[in-house]
Order: structure tokens, then C-alpha cells, then sequence
């Protein structure tokens, strides 16, 4: 209509600029006014008047809108909200009963809140709105845009099903898959599945938003896909901060029989098998388990490979750093067979310290086979022939031994073992019979 009153004025400016005679102005006017006798003015008014009436409904909400109101009036069954339409609209008490007690104690008057047109009228000409439904929309439009911009969100777990878990996305449930659930064993059966479901409960998980389907109430959120992104992010990060040498805090993730895996703070660095510590570990288990928390130090740091070596073993006492203050040449000691090799056998004096029995020190020269008179496990004596703390070795000789001093510690330790063997039998029996004690109190109480 505005723009029919704008070119009624334009074309009668033209016809005056043009230099018309008196004539065809007249002409025009009268065929401007109508038969009615209105002026010009006045029905350029009820065009006005009409378009700015057309422009006011224009404004009123339709249902599903996503509005933003402010609370006027709270009243024991609903509550009032302006939200600048020509009538106010009321949140139902059913609607209110929807939403969590703490946020509606938060809901008093001159605050601003979501709301969502339910419904356009009332008998008394009232919008019916609900906050709850408009809180949920604006979830739902949060998640379609973290969805296309794959953002990272971290969310609670309040539940679960047998499919997956139930994470918290405001006032939504999203829905995690088990097959995206980082560190869930997928060979468990349904009731140690539920358990670990269970234990997750409060658990805050890094999520990305994988699909959502608003009709069908379905969003599907990914924890695997979120600890992959954030930890190539923090390792990225890593190798900025961090430079060899630096000792940090870990904790163990995975175990594999070259060495264990060892998270640093959202990165995973390998602690090789030999850099566990400074005895020989056949497998990482025998030392490490998931879930232990180690201190380490990095020893390389390949960005280019994006990977991570760390050692455990120098942050340990060094023993060959005083091995001299322990053992002297010439003495005789017991130590265990580690390994027999072509050349020789392996012999371990103590935890970290290793020696080699050269196959030409294992037994007498008449002995046929040298190399089988011993075996991995034998507890034997040997005569330490030479110490080098700097190369970290120590030459030893079987046969070289004092027989007599060898029989002696052999018999020592036997003795030993026997007694711890048996204080540990003792102690076991004065536990059961204190147990068996308190159950007759109980008993005759």
C-alpha cells in the first residue's frame, strides 16, 4: 500500500514539472479523487492508516516461534510475559512443572526468558507459551550448529541403555553409542556392560555433536571422535610447550609387550619395555598396570612422526652409580641365570645389575657342553672376576667360585626363606583365629 501512495505522488509531481496545462491537472485529480468526493489528502490518511494496521498484525508470533519475553506477572497457576507482540502471553503451571525447581525459583518479575508460541489465542485473547519447549529449541538449534561447526562440548553422564550411555546437553538428552565410547572393551557381556554404564554415571565425557534429527528427538553424540580430536590437538600442543628432559606426571592407558602407553596430559608417549626401569622386564604387566600414575621424563619428541618417547628408567636410582661400594673383585656371591646366550649366561646379582659368565668361566674345561650346566632360574655361585661401573659391567666366573663360601649362602638363604615362609603360615593362623574369635562374640552376644 505504501508504495501504491508513493507513485500516485510521483506521477503527479511529473505531470506539474512537465508544465501540464491547467486541463489535464484537473483531469488527473479528479480521476485521483473517485466519485466519492474524497480529497487527495484524505485518502492518502486511509492508506496510512490501513498499511500501519497490516504492519501491527504482521507482528504477531506464530505458533512454534521462538520468542524472547520478559516476565511481567507471576501468579500462583502461570505466569505473564510480554513479548512485545498486541497481547501478552501465559506459561502455563503444567509447563512450569517441567522445568527443574532451581531454574523456576530464578523466574521473577523484569527477567527474560525463551519461550515458544504453543498455541495463538486464549478465550481472554491470550498467547499460550512454553519456556520449556523453548529452552529445548534452543538445544536443539546449539546442536545443529556444533554439529556443521564440529565443536567440542563436555557434558555429564545421567544414564544409560542398553545401547549406549545418556550425557546431559542442556535441557536434551544426547545419546552415546557403546561402539563410541572410549576405553569400553567390546567382548563384555550384557551385565558387565551395564556395570561399566553404571560407574560412568557423573562422568563428564568430551562429546562432538554426529547427528541430529530434531523430528525424531535423536541426537548422537560421539566420545571417541571428541578424544581423538582433542588429543592430536594437545599433542600438537605439546610439542610446543614441552622439550626433552622435562619430567612430567602421566598415567598408564595401554600395555603392550614393546612397552606401555603413558597419557601426559592429553597426549600418549611411549614408554619403551627397557626404559620402565633398570631390571629387565620381560612384559610391561610384570611392572606397570592400567590406570598407575608414573612420573617420566621425555627423551625424543618427533613432530614430524608426531611421537612421544619417555623413560621411567632415569628417574630412578641409578644402582651401577655405587656398585663398587657392594661388590669387589675376588669375592664370592650368589646370583640368578637370566639368559644363556651362545657366548656365555646372563647372571642378575640384584635388581638392575646383570653380569656375563663367559662360556670359558661356566665349568671345568672337561665339561663337554658348558652352556648346558646352567639354565634361566639357577641360583649359583659365582667369583666376581672385574667391575666397570662406567661400562656397567661385571665379568663373572662359575667356576672360579669358592665352593665352600658358595655352599654357605646357599644354605643361608634356604634358611631364610624357610622362616619368612613360616612367619607368613603363622600370621595367617592368628588372622583366622582373631576372625573365628569375633564371630563366637558375636555369636554368644
Amino acid at each position: 500500500m505504501q508504495s501504491l501512495f508513493s507513485l500516485h505522488h510521483r506521477n503527479l509531481g511529473n505531470f506539474t514539472m512537465a508544465g501540464s496545462s491547467r486541463t489535464d491537472s484537473d483531469r488527473y485529480s479528479e480521476e485521483f479523487n473517485g466519485f466519492d468526493g474524497e480529497t487527495v489528502e484524505g485518502a492518502d490518511y486511509d492508506l496510512f492508516e490501513q498499511y500501519l494496521a497490516e504492519e501491527e498484525d504482521l507482528s504477531l508470533p506464530e505458533r512454534g516461534d521462538l520468542r524472547e519475553g520478559m516476565i511481567v506477572e507471576v501468579r500462583s497457576s502461570e505466569m505473564l510475559i510480554n513479548i512485545g507482540a498486541k497481547r501478552d502471553g501465559v506459561v502455563p503451571q503444567a509447563d512450569l512443572a517441567r522445568l527443574e525447581r532451581d531454574y523456576v525459583a530464578t523466574l521473577v518479575v523484569g527477567e527474560m526468558v525463551p519461550v515458544v508460541v504453543s498455541k495463538l489465542t486464549t478465550e481472554e485473547g491470550m498467547l499460550i507459551l512454553s519456556i520449556a519447549d523453548a529452552l529445548q529449541k534452543r538445544d536443539w538449534l546449539t546442536a545443529e550448529k556444533m554439529l556443521e561447526s564440529g565443536e567440542i562440548t563436555v557434558r555429564p553422564v545421567v544414564g544409560y541403555n542398553k545401547g549406549g550411555v545418556l550425557v546431559e546437553y542442556g535441557h536434551l538428552r544426547g545419546f552415546i553409542p557403546a561402539s563410541h565410547i572410549v576405553g569400553l572393551p567390546r567382548n563384555l557381556n550384557d551385565d558387565e556392560r551395564n556395570r561399566r554404564f553404571e560407574e560412568m554415571i557423573g562422568e563428564e565425557l568430551p562429546v562432538e555433536v554426529i547427528e541430529v534429527e530434531r523430528r525424531r528427538r535423536r541426537l548422537v553424540l560421539s566420545h571417541r571422535f571428541a578424544e581423538r580430536k582433542y588429543r592430536e590437538e594437545r599433542k600438537a600442543q605439546l610439542f610446543e610447550e614441552m622439550k626433552v628432559g622435562d619430567v612430567v606426571e602421566g598415567e598408564v592407558r595401554s600395555l603392550r609387550p614393546f612397552g606401555a602407553f603413558v597419557d601426559i596430559g592429553g597426549a600418549d608417549g611411549l614408554l619403551h619395555v627397557s626404559e620402565i626401569g633398570w631390571t629387565p622386564v620381560s612384559h610391561p604387566r610384570d611392572v606397570l598396570q592400567v590406570g598407575d600414575v608414573i612420573k617420566v621424563e621425555i627423551m625424543r619428541l618427533d613432530a614430524d612422526r608426531s611421537r612421544i618417547g619417555l623413560s621411567r628408567k632415569k628417574l630412578l636410582p641409578n644402582p651401577w652409580e655405587s656398585i663398587e661400594d657392594r661388590y669387589r673383585q675376588g669375592e664370592t656371591v650368589l646370583v640368578t641365570i637370566t639368559r644363556v646366550v651362545d657366548f656365555g649366561a646372563f647372571a642378575q646379582l640384584e635388581p638392575g645389575v646383570e653380569g656375563l659368565i663367559h662360556v670359558s668361566e661356566l665349568a671345568e674345561i672337561e665339561v663337554a657342553e658348558p652352556l648346558k650346566s646352567v639354565a634361566p632360574g639357577d641360583r649359583v655361585a659365582v667369583k666376581i672376576l672385574r667391575v666397570d661401573p662406567d661400562r656397567q659391567r661385571i665379568g663373572l666366573s662359575r667356576r672360579q667360585a669358592d665352593d665352600l663360601i658358595g655352599q654357605n649362602l646357599l644354605e643361608t638363604e634356604v634358611g631364610q626363606m624357610v622362616e619368612d615362609a613360616e612367619a607368613a603360615a603363622d600370621e595367617t593362623v592368628v588372622s583366622e583365629d582373631a576372625g573365628s574369635g569375633e564371630g563366637d562374640e558375636e555369636a554368644q552376644a
